[in-house]
């Protein structure tokens, strides 16, 4: 009885090296298969067989000879299947369908009105269930369908029950995501930090093996990849980046502490430094108000160059040090604050360099995908719906 368990299982195993190499690979024959993994030839076979027939792999075409037969080339079948990111943040949500190769077919991006009603957990429910129904609408055919859909988002999150712990620039605690949803949507629902899916796919597009993802807009959080894994801490909430404090007597924070990195690299920061300025600033900000800022500076408005540059000082600390702690290979910016990175680059960089300790000066620091979170996210979904390739659990 063990013995056959244990067959089954280790079958499972190679099965799952085969596929994680194929998805790696652009295009390898069997034989190379059998080199990479150490697997011998007949079993390659074997699993290739099974995987053609389940839709995963397909042959594209004959290699070149090195003496025998023309090898045939396979490759992972991007179009097995389809999964669903979604980017929720305070003032709009991004949505994408990607297929089963993380390539991007369709996105959609939904402001949400600041002045309209507060965004509670029913609210925030329709509206992610209305952006799912928006991207179902265009997804093609395919094998394996429409596999699952990925939700991030900004604040505490419990990956493994599909719960909100706490998101605090919304006031939201204690809110079981995945239920709400299974009451509009019957696909399978993962949800994580937005940082986190960030994370996720910076790595898999990068395969960079140590990195940090600080996503900036409203709040400041950041995801963390060591040895090629995301990092979650001991409770699955590591990263809450925007509230380590920089100020021992600073503002005071949402999420209750004083100083709080968040309120001096956020939007809010650019926000109190152009009121003080004596600009005149709406109470609730506008989604597209980093890029109204932008453009004021670009076209050489003292007063918002000048916010600009402190919050590019404040970045800058909090930037150092994560660095110290992790020393990461690079960081990659993303948010709304990333619409901003040519004017804050040179003052980042300065910083970097002056105040990081050694090799950590030298760490890049650049921007990351708009929609890097969305794609994460569906990133999420797919490794979860497809048992054989890598997850970030």
């Amino acid at each position: 009885m063990s013995t056959t368990v244990d067959a089954s299982l280790m079958r499972h195993v190679n099965k799952r090296t085969v596929l994680g190499l194929l998805y790696q690979e652009k295009a390898i024959s069997r034989s190379d298969i059998s080199r990479t993994t150490g697997l011998n030839r007949a079993t390659v076979s074997s699993l290739v067989d099974e995987l053609i027939a389940d839709q995963f792999v397909v042959e594209v075409g004959t290699g070149r000879s090195s003496g025998g037969r023309r090898p045939i080339i396979l490759q992972f079948n991007t179009e097995t299947g389809y999964v669903i990111g979604v980017d929720v943040q305070i003032t709009h949500v991004t949505t994408v369908l990607a297929n089963a190769g993380r390539e991007v077919v369709f996105q959609h991006r939904r402001n949400i009105d600041a002045m309209a009603a507060p965004l509670d957990e029913s609210a925030l429910t329709r509206l992610i269930a209305e952006e799912i129904a928006v991207v179902k609408r265009v997804c093609p055919p395919s094998p394996h369908g429409l596999m699952g859909v990925g939700v991030g988002l900004p604040g505490l999150v419990d990956h493994q029950r599909g719960k909100a712990i706490y998101l605090p620039n919304l006031g939201i605690t204690d809110w079981n995501v995945r239920d709400s949803l299974a009451a509009f949507e019957s696909l399978p629902i993962f949800v994580d930090n937005d940082a986190n899916c960030g994370a996720w796919s910076e790595y898999l597009s990068t395969r960079v093996p140590h990195l940090i993802f600080v996503n900036a807009g409203i709040g400041v959080g950041a995801g963390i990849i060591i040895n090629g894994h995301l990092y979650r801490g001991a409770g699955g909430l590591a990263g809450e980046a925007g509230h380590h404090a920089i100020s021992p007597t600073g503002d005071d924070c949402h999420c209750g502490n004083i100083g709080c990195w968040e309120q001096y690299a956020s939007e809010r920061a650019i926000q109190h430094s152009l009121a003080a300025a004596g600009a005149l600033m709406p109470d609730i900000l506008p989604s597209d108000f980093v890029d109204q800022c932008v453009r004021e500076a670009d076209a050489g408005n003292p007063i918002y160059l000048a916010a600009f540059e402190t919050l590019a000082q404040h970045l800058g600390v909090g930037l150092v040090n994560l660095l110290n702690l992790f020393n990461p290979t690079a960081v990659f910016l993303s948010g709304t604050l990333a619409e901003a990175y040519h004017l804050m680059q040179p003052t980042l960089a300065s910083i970097v360099e002056t105040r990081a300790m050694f090799m950590n000066r030298h760490i890049p620091v650049t921007p990351a995908s708009s929609i890097s979170v969305a794609l994460g996210a569906a990133g999420l979904a797919l490794a979860q719906s497809i048992a054989l390739l890598p997850t970030v659990l």
